[in-house]
């Protein structure tokens, strides 16, 4: 299935020429990313799939993507997820994935998702399948929220659902394409409230720790922008023991520091820091 979310290139008339029995094309007017997200699943729910998996427009799967996907649940029948590594296209270079807390790199059930999260995340909208019947209890994305939206679903899995995962490299996340959310300043972002989600911090472990390494990338992208109340509002929300001294010593950098290090990608995955609240 195809949802063409309102593109304004000669997309439609390409993939119409693809168009069969198996490939079905849904045309709306644009919406975002969430609703069309919601739309594929609701889509999946009502025609009675087992599964779905998403695949957004600038990213790529091998061909063999979807048959791990399948094997991990073949594998491990409790699990309602399954995700595998993936590659991240930066500019001109390509880089492995790196992850937190993995013993060895075995296909695995994650036993505890979130401490597997803290160097970048185990799941991304374009390496995941998930169970039909999951859906119920993970929840759709939220359509009220412009930025984190696959954060917030993601910790919604994690406290949920079961999650399978394999280090077979089968997907290409395209991180140097074009962004229209990227466009929207700071303050006309709505970001998800995770504060929701503290009370399930002492069920799941690791969680209290991913919360707040998004709050802090969430606090240094209002840095950046010089909104110091805004980042105030998020630090505050922090324990400092959740954060490496590095981390810390981000929170006391000027806005001009921060930009500087925002460049260097190489830095940043060092630290464990994403900036997607603030491209």
């Amino acid at each position: 299935m195809i949802i063409n979310d309102g593109s304004t290139d000669n997309s439609l008339d390409v993939i119409k020429g693809f168009q069969n029995e198996q490939v079905i094309i849904l045309s709306q007017e644009n919406q975002g990313v969430s609703a069309t997200r919601n739309r594929a699943m609701n889509y999946a729910q009502e025609k009675k799939y087992d599964a779905i998996a998403f695949l957004d427009a600038d990213d790529y799967w091998d061909t063999n993507h979807l048959n791990v996907l399948i094997s991990l649940f073949h594998k491990f029948p409790e699990a309602e997820v399954a995700g595998t590594n993936y590659r991240l296209k930066r500019s001109r270079k390509t880089l492995q994935t790196k992850f937190s807390n993995f013993k060895d790199q075995n296909n695995q059930l994650l036993k505890h998702f979130f401490e597997h999260n803290y160097l970048n995340s185990v799941l991304n909208c374009s390496n995941l399948m998930i169970k039909i019947s999951a859906i119920e209890k993970v929840g759709y994305f939220s359509e009220t929220v412009t930025h984190f939206e696959d954060i917030d679903w993601f910790i919604r899995i994690g406290i949920n659902a079961s999650t399978a995962f394999s280090f077979k490299t089968t997907t290409t996340i395209d991180e140097a394409a074009g962004n229209r959310s990227d466009q929207i300043k700071m303050k006309d972002r709505r970001l998800p409230d995770f504060s929701i989600y503290q009370a399930k911090t002492k069920n799941h472990k690791g969680l209290e720790k991913y919360l707040d390494l998004n709050r802090l990338s969430i606090a240094l992208a209002y840095r950046m922008v010089s909104d110091i109340k805004n980042a105030t509002k998020y630090q505050q929300l922090i324990n400092l023991k959740n954060l490496s001294s590095k981390q810390q010593r981000l929170l006391k950098m000027s806005r001009l520091q921060l930009k500087s290090l925002k460049r260097t990608q190489k830095i940043l995955g060092n630290l464990g820091l994403n900036f997607r609240a603030g491209n």
